[in-house]
């Protein structure tokens, strides 16, 4: 049974495989304050309501993207669990190349998420992660990232402009009735959820045309992939469990080559 985490800037995402199929996933929010023992004790508690306990897990990987909290969950699971824990950096195996200029600073969320993308595609593909940051990144074939954009997360702007704008409140995130807002609210939606849509969908036309391929296809992921992607057409799959993906198949192919 393999245990994989995704720890994000504002949620951890954790899912337990069994026989390649997700069996069990969580969310939980994303505290750099807890200690080992706290999160020791959740863990515990999340896979205690599932029948689950530490030991059930024979593989465990993480990526992350909090340095303060890789080691403090990684010895969660090194203290309590046999398992070998895998934590995914740039030097691991992933099966994916990383062809940017600096292969150092590319984010373990972003290459577990092309890797779970190109195993899906088989071809040249761009992967759109709706997460804290919106990250749009491109891979081409046989398996190589190439480069990508990171902006500003739909969730955080919408933060920012009302925390700086004193009549201005929270809006739904979805799109108003018309592009051309008709109230405060709708005029919001429209400069914020379909700005921010049209944003994503102008880098998919930029590095498509730079990828210079007409078999490009597209995958959104991400805590609000669910949520936004249904508002364009330009995804071919929207699946948020694509990083976790990525995670199982760079662990069987650590367990493929120690064999």
């Amino acid at each position: 049974m393999l245990l994989a985490l995704d720890i994000g800037n504002s949620n951890i995402v954790i899912g337990v495989s069994d026989n390649g199929e997700w069996s069990y996933q969580w969310r939980i929010q994303t505290d750099d304050k807890k200690t080992t023992d706290e999160y020791g004790v959740l863990f515990r508690e999340l896979f205690a309501e599932k029948g689950l306990d530490y030991q059930e897990f024979g593989q465990i990987i993480i990526c992350s993207v909090v340095p303060q909290l890789t080691q403090t969950i990684s010895e969660v699971f090194s203290q309590r669990s046999q398992a070998r824990v895998l934590v995914l950096n740039n030097s691991i195996d992933t099966g994916i190349a990383i062809k940017t200029a600096a292969p150092e600073s590319v984010g373990a969320d972003l290459i577990a998420g092309v890797a779970g993308a190109f195993e899906l595609f088989r071809d040249d593909c761009i992967v759109v992660d709706f997460g804290t940051a919106t990250t749009v990144m491109a891979a081409q074939k046989p398996g190589e990232l190439i480069g990508g954009a990171i902006c500003a997360g739909l969730k955080v702007t919408i933060d920012a402009l009302v925390g700086k704008t004193a009549q201005l409140s929270q809006i739904p995130l979805e799109p108003p009735p018309s592009v051309l807002g008709r109230n405060t609210m709708e005029t919001m939606q429209s400069g914020l959820v379909l700005g921010h849509m049209c944003m994503v969908e102008g880098l998919i036309d930029r590095m498509k045309q730079e990828l210079n391929s007409s078999s490009v296809k597209t995958i959104a992921t991400g805590g609000l992939s669910e949520k936004v992607g249904r508002y364009t057409n330009y995804f071919d799959v929207v699946d948020p469990m694509l990083t976790l993906d990525g995670l199982r198949l760079i662990m069987d192919r650590q367990q493929s080559a120690e064999k």
